[in-house]
């Protein structure tokens, strides 16, 4: 995690009236390098950040975008429901003091659009909520190592729990009319993003199908 371009970012944003700096950063690194994380940690971060580098010319707002991407994964936990509530919150707490309401709200409500569960309202949702969602365009081996690394931080989850979960999340996606909503991702990437979810669907029907037998195999 780069600690100059944070602070370059938080001293824009924020100055010197909100928490200082390097705490905000030494805290998010913290978070991000707990031991329960395998997906979305610090190099999780790191990936947003390019991806947000190669678009950011897209959207009026970047140092938006870029501040929830630091924060939209902070407080994600082995059970994960609410993180994203708790790093808005998180967020409002550190910036209080050095940045106006409206923008805290602005960035904060950007930061729960990335539970994927509405339409994002400006370009710059559009972009956060595409930059999160941008492992499913990699590489297919990459996109599978991804998913390897978020099953590896639900381990209170059965195999079989998991591979349901997965494939409905993944048909919920494939059916809607566009899966990324930004200009520049749903041009360049959202072909690639389709196969592999398809392909990931395919894949987790087949271990699910196993799975079962085995369990239901005559010892």
């Amino acid at each position: 995690m780069d600690l100059l371009r944070f602070l370059q970012l938080w001293r824009r944003n924020v100055g010197d009236q909100g928490e200082d700096g390097e705490s905000v950063f030494t805290l998010l690194r913290d978070l991000y390098g707990e031991s329960h994380r395998r997906y979305h940690n610090g190099a999780h971060i790191a990936q947003c950040l390019l991806w947000l580098d190669r678009y950011a010319d897209q959207v009026t707002d970047p140092d938006a975008v870029e501040l929830a991407l630091w924060f939209h994964d902070a407080c994600y936990s082995p059970d994960p429901r609410g993180h994203e509530a708790r790093g808005a919150k998180l967020f409002r707490q550190l910036a209080q003091g050095g940045m106006d309401s409206d923008r805290q709200n602005k960035i904060c409500d950007m930061i729960l659009y990335t539970t994927h569960c509405g339409h994002p309202r400006s370009d710059e949702e559009a972009l956060l909520v595409d930059i999160d969602l941008a492992s499913f365009a990699r590489p297919w081996h990459q996109y599978v190592i991804d998913t390897a690394a978020c099953r590896a931080e639900r381990r209170q989850v059965d195999d079989v729990s998991f591979c349901l979960g997965q494939i409905a999340f993944l048909q919920a996606m494939l059916a809607r009319p566009r899966f990324y909503f930004s200009t520049p991702f749903y041009t360049y990437h959202e072909a690639s993003a389709r196969v592999n979810m398809t392909r990931m669907v395919a894949l987790l029907q087949r271990r699910e199908q196993r799975l079962r037998h085995r369990a239901h195999r005559p010892e």
